[in-house]
């Protein structure tokens, strides 16, 4: 869950700014964007990876 956009809302922003949104993680994972409900498997495998988890704070300062 996101504060201050939707789901598909963030999925079209990410797409408009260059992103590819996935269903899984993997190697090639730039980074994730995490709601407040992220679950631990998925926290762990992005850890595992090394793999940045930003909140939607961050991507909002990462697009302006």
């Amino acid at each position: 869950m996101f504060q201050k956009f939707q789901r598909n809302e963030l999925k079209k922003s990410i797409e408009d700014n260059g992103g590819k949104v996935a269903s899984s993680i993997s190697k090639k994972t730039n980074f994730i964007m995490a709601g407040e409900n992220m679950g631990p498997s998925k926290r762990l495998k992005a850890e595992t990876l090394k793999i940045p988890i930003i909140s939607e704070k961050d991507y909002i300062n990462m697009i302006n």
